[in-house]
């Protein structure tokens, strides 16, 4: 039997030839986009390394950056192709990376995942400080870094339906700590506690900083007709609103945050905003706080580069005599010397 008859060596290369049918069934799932179904104002969004205002309908790609305005009651929502919805309260920022994956950075989250699709994205929530993963059928209430509720730092989950999972990161070469809460629980993770403090009875001054609208359950609102094609903020047409580069003042509170998507390889924001280091506006801020942006030293000043070639020839020593060429061989042979020659010689 030859190499390409034996079925011992043929049958790994079956299931890898319906490899890319599995990506392509798993793709519009893997990559859900955000899009926004309601708002009562145009939201700052940052795409790539560009600023522009989106309103209803506006399609939101991976890795884009949303605030929200300033607002005690109005909220924007947005809806992914699987179900599951977000609600931004006033002055939210968030990020809104691939798979799913939401860090929040500061201000009012409620996520509700309710997944009507076979393979389907889970909105895990990121703060500076946990990470909430959200069951199927689940509706959360997050605050992170918001001044109206508690400390500066504190992150809070209520866990209106369903439960969740909550992760936090460890002390330094040790072991994240892992917290469940279940429907209708509080945790809390202030600036005092070492670890999250899950308890049946919600806190009055949660409820007292929390949206109003956040009380009343999400409701999945019908999403606009999907465009012909993807639209890019480039240019002020009709589909694509006018947009600007970002300054050192969009972004500072990123570049300065502890958030993991500040420096993870697909989200790297020295990668994504270290071209405007071609402006000097933005260098120039960028060299003022060089000292809490240690990420973006290499870009600033590039380490020098030794020389592979000396700077200078070595001196010549001038009580050493110098070293003979060697003579070069002109195929004749040289003469013996004579004290070898009567050693060898016979009698």
């Amino acid at each position: 039997m030859t190499f390409s008859e034996d079925p011992l060596r043929l049958w790994p290369i079956a299931p890898l030839r319906l490899l890319p049918l599995c990506l392509l069934a798993l793709a519009p799932y893997a990559h859900a986009s955000w899009t926004i179904v309601q708002t009562g104002a145009p939201v700052t969004t940052i795409h790539e390394s560009s600023v522009y205002l989106a309103g209803s309908g506006q399609r939101l790609a991976p890795d884009d950056i949303v605030e929200t305005q300033p607002s005690p009651n109005g909220i924007v929502q947005m809806q992914d192709q699987t179900g599951n919805v977000l609600a931004l309260g006033g002055d939210t920022q968030v990020l809104l990376a691939r798979d799913g994956r939401v860090a929040l950075l500061r201000g009012w989250l409620k996520v509700q995942h309710v997944c009507t699709a076979a393979n389907c994205a889970v909105p895990v929530v990121e703060t500076e400080r946990m990470r909430v993963t959200p069951a199927e059928r689940s509706a959360l209430v997050i605050a992170a870094s918001t001044p109206a509720y508690a400390d500066a730092n504190a992150n809070a989950v209520f866990c209106e339906n369903g439960s969740a999972q909550l992760v936090t990161p460890g002390k330094p070469h040790g072991k994240p700590a892992q917290t469940g809460m279940s429907v209708h629980e509080f945790a809390q993770l202030s600036k005092t506690n070492a670890g999250i403090a899950v308890s049946a009875r919600l806190d009055p001054a949660f409820v007292a900083a929390m949206p109003l609208a956040f009380r009343d359950a999400l409701r999945p609102l019908p999403l606009p007709p999907a465009p012909a094609a993807p639209t890019t903020p480039r240019l002020a047409t009709a589909s694509a609103p006018a947009s600007r580069p970002v300054t050192y003042a969009d972004v500072s509170d990123w570049l300065h945050s502890a958030l993991a998507v500040r420096t993870e390889p697909g989200t790297r924001f020295t990668q994504r905003f270290g071209a405007r280091l071609s402006d000097p506006a933005f260098r120039r801020d960028i060299r003022r706080n060089l000292r809490d942006l240690p990420d973006w030293r290499p870009l600033l000043l590039p380490p020098v580069k030794p020389s592979m070639k000396p700077l200078m020839k070595p001196l010549a020593d001038p009580l050493t005599p110098p070293h003979p060429a060697p003579a070069r061989w002109s195929g004749i042979a040289a003469p013996a010397s004579p004290s070898f020659a009567s050693v060898w010689a016979r009698p």
